[in-house]
């Protein structure tokens, strides 16, 4: 209405050519507004069937990936041209020490280098964890959402140098180095423990540097979800400390970090689970609640697809990145094509073949959006 009352005011005393120009300048910009807003704004749409919507729960707005921008509604021509297949499995990676030697649980810097160059080669694409939970999975068509997990918060996950920059044989640095490079996201999940030993697993080591590297991670586009406290056994633990420890890890970390971001996934330590599963979904300590609605184990494969009857979203398997593993993973998809997740590139919509594998499971009844068959 502003504007409408300032052209009119304008027009009464302008020149009729200058009223002319006005018009067309407010026409323009209005143009250039409306498409700015769909880009920004437009995009997942409705994902009923999946705990807080189209973006991830505590993302905050400026993250959200806009990755496909799809204009129009899927179909299916479009699906069976791209080689759609959302049902299939997805691969959720799992990462430890980022070091030197090369171990069961160490993964060196040239290694991680050449696994995340490896992936780009082999057409994935990163989400967080959290996306693959929700549903939210907004990457290009015809690539394969893989999730990155690294547990423990170990120095050599994230370190910065003593001129306060990122360490690019961190694995942050190599992952940032790889956003600059082009065709790969800032997403990966970080488990975070807050009280053990060695001191310098507590949130990545350099103690001053805490909330600095917490927050830049979420100004980046990364999750960081919880390890619990102590790296707690689950399953071994009272329930009154397991309470405790999944309440308070997730009521600091989001201390930490501020603005409004929530904790709402976790890594099982040593994945051992609790007798219940409730223990994860719910719970309150002096005040502090929780709900985890993911959920990751130590090993079993690739994750069936968020949108599968097999899909289980507090036990999430893993692979664990070590040796030959990814390289005989993505070997296993190239020989199995039929069990890879491919995107359709429109995150509005779930695209799959009309015959799937049948270890791929069924579609989910009500996914609360179209479900495109070809």
């Amino acid at each position: 209405m502003v504007v409408h009352a300032g052209f009119w005011y304008l027009a009464g005393v302008m020149r009729y050519d200058k009223v002319i120009r006005f018009y067309v300048l407010v026409f323009a910009l209005g143009a250039v507004l409306g498409l700015g807003g769909g880009l920004v704004f437009g995009g997942a749409g409705d994902v009923g069937g999946f705990p807080g919507g189209g973006r991830p729960p505590g993302t905050p707005e400026t993250q959200a990936t806009g990755a496909t921008g799809a204009a129009t509604p899927m179909t299916p021509e479009r699906a069976a041209a791209i080689g759609a297949n959302e049902l299939g499995l997805i691969p959720v990676l799992e990462y430890h020490l980022i070091g030197t030697p090369e171990s069961q649980w160490t993964r060196t810097p040239e290694n991680f280098r050449k696994d995340i160059a490896l992936l780009k080669s082999e057409g994935y694409y990163p989400i967080n964890l959290r996306d693959l939970v929700t549903g939210a999975i907004d990457i290009p068509a015809g690539k394969t959402p893989v999730v990155l997990t690294f547990d423990d918060s170990s120095p050599g996950q994230y370190r910065l140098l003593e001129d306060g920059s990122l360490d690019p044989d961190s694995a942050v640095g190599i992952l940032q180095a790889a956003v600059a490079a082009g065709n790969w996201a800032p997403r990966g999940t970080f488990f975070i423990l807050l009280d053990v030993r060695p001191k310098d697993k507590m949130v990545f080591g350099q103690p001053e540097s805490r909330r600095r590297k917490l927050k830049q991670l979420v100004a980046w586009g990364y999750e960081v979800g919880s390890h619990t406290v102590t790296h707690l056994n689950l399953k071994k633990a009272p329930r009154e400390e397991s309470v405790k420890q999944l309440a308070l890890s997730k009521a600091t970390l989001e201390q930490y970090i501020g603005g409004g971001y929530q904790v709402e996934t976790i890594s099982i330590p040593f994945g051992e689970y609790p007798a219940d599963d409730a223990l994860l979904s719910r719970g309150e300590w002096e005040g502090k609640g929780y709900a985890y609605i993911g959920a990751v184990e130590v090993a079993g494969g690739p994750s069936p697809s968020p949108y599968s009857t097999e899909f289980r979203p507090l036990h999430i398997p893993r692979i664990q990145v070590t040796g030959d593993a990814l390289a005989n993973t993505l070997q296993m998809f190239k020989d199995n094509p039929e069990l890879r997740y491919v995107s359709d590139g429109d995150p509005a919509a779930v695209s799959a073949p009309s015959r799937t594998a049948d270890k791929l499971g069924r579609l989910l009844p009500d996914l609360g959006r179209p479900v495109i068959r070809y």
